[in-house]
């Protein structure tokens, strides 16, 4: 009997307790606040208490945040739900977390010292520099911040040339080139000679703003390119020159063998066709007035002077100007005094194979064909009445 009215109890109880949603709120905090307490005391969980922890990395600045230390084999693991910690710098006594925090608990990583190279450093001095065992000149380049050309301009060398241990070699500051201020030298002479700014050389040099320059300094152009030259691969002399090489006008030699295949046209010019390469010489003594030069292929236009790509031109004795056009290679420079039958270039105007296809070669000019376009200015042009030369 007294088991069935339990029950009975039991079952009006929980009747009561559905039907009124606060008694079953209450009940149910009840329940917990139970639970929790039996935790406690046999020793399982810590409600609201840090003791267990054994850190002093977390400090709860707010009393929304509520943690609940689990002891079990990991003493000092948290499970927490967190909605205000802000974290403390300061020692840890947990056994296996060896980590130094900063004052904002940031985890700064141990990095090697920053190395860096003096060769690198911003410099406006000149430095001398001992090749070692392996250098190339790309590497020692590379390591002071400058161009391959820097390098072997500063120091005379040729993209072919090799360096050896111990030798000695000039490092400018800047990718560019050195300049010795010479009696006339200007500032904007100088920039035009090495395709620089002007404005470039007086900020780098800190010369005056007027660009006023002394004779014997020496002067760093930033950016500067040497000026392309060029060098004769052979200079010949006509040893001797047979009945048939000579014209009638007896101060005029034929200036290359060959063939006329265009008669007078153009300045007082005729064309004589050869294969490209052939030797030109020059048709009289004389002084080398002008001797242009071009890369381009184009067939018109002032990139390629007018038709006439590279050409040479020589003032005689006797007043008369020869201009020689379509020229291949050129082995005179501006100025320069040539005797008669020295060789002053090749025979160009053609065309070359590059890489399976047919190109116009450089400074060929108004050219469809190897030849020589000839002009004699000042006087009548003998080669006018000569077929083969």
């Amino acid at each position: 009997m007294l088991g069935k009215g339990v029950f009975l109890f039991i079952k009006k109880f929980f009747r009561i307790i559905t039907l009124n949603f606060t008694y079953t709120f209450v009940f149910a905090a009840f329940l917990l606040v139970s639970y929790v307490n039996y935790l406690e005391n046999t020793g399982r969980a810590d409600l609201f208490n840090f003791a267990y922890t054994k850190s002093e990395i977390l400090k709860a600045t707010n009393t929304r945040a509520s943690v609940i230390s689990i002891k079990d084999s990991n003493y000092d693991s948290l499970v927490f739900d967190q909605s205000e910690l802000q974290p403390k710098g300061g020692p840890s006594d947990i056994e296996f977390a060896d980590i130094s925090t900063t004052g904002d608990d940031s985890m700064a990583p141990v990095l090697p010292a920053l190395t860096t190279y003096a060769s690198q450093n911003q410099r406006n001095e000149i430095l001398t520099y001992t090749v070692k065992k392996g250098d190339t000149v790309s590497q020692i380049a590379a390591e002071f911040g400058i161009t391959i050309n820097t390098v072997l301009w500063a120091n005379n060398l040729k993209a072919t040339s090799y360096i050896k241990e111990g030798q000695k070699l000039k490092i400018l500051p800047v990718t560019g080139i050195q300049h010795d201020v010479k009696k006339g030298d200007t500032v904007l002479a100088i920039a035009k000679k090495y395709k620089a700014k002007a404005s470039d050389i007086i900020a780098y040099n800190k010369l005056p703003a007027d660009g006023s320059l002394q004779v014997g300094e020496t002067l760093i152009i930033p950016d500067g390119e040497k000026p392309r030259t060029y060098i004769p691969k052979r200079r010949t002399y006509a040893k001797a020159y047979s009945k048939s090489t000579v014209n009638s006008s007896k101060y005029y030699i034929f200036p290359v063998k060959g063939r006329k295949t265009q008669g007078i046209h153009g300045y007082n010019a005729v064309d004589i066709a050869n294969r490209c390469g052939t030797p030109i010489y020059a048709a009289a003594d004389g002084v080398v007035t002008s001797a242009k030069t071009t890369r381009s292929r184009a067939r018109l236009g002032a990139s390629v002077f007018g038709g006439y790509g590279n050409h040479v031109r020589i003032k005689h004795p006797n007043g008369t100007l020869t201009l020689y056009a379509h020229m291949k290679d050129v082995f005179v420079r501006t100025g320069q005094f040539v005797k008669q039958g020295e060789q002053i270039g090749t025979v160009g105007g053609g065309f070359e194979y590059i890489n399976g296809r047919l190109y116009r070669m450089r400074g060929a000019g108004k050219s469809t064909g190897c030849h020589l376009h000839f002009e004699v200015r000042g006087a009548q042009n003998p080669m006018a009445k000569y077929w083969r030369f």
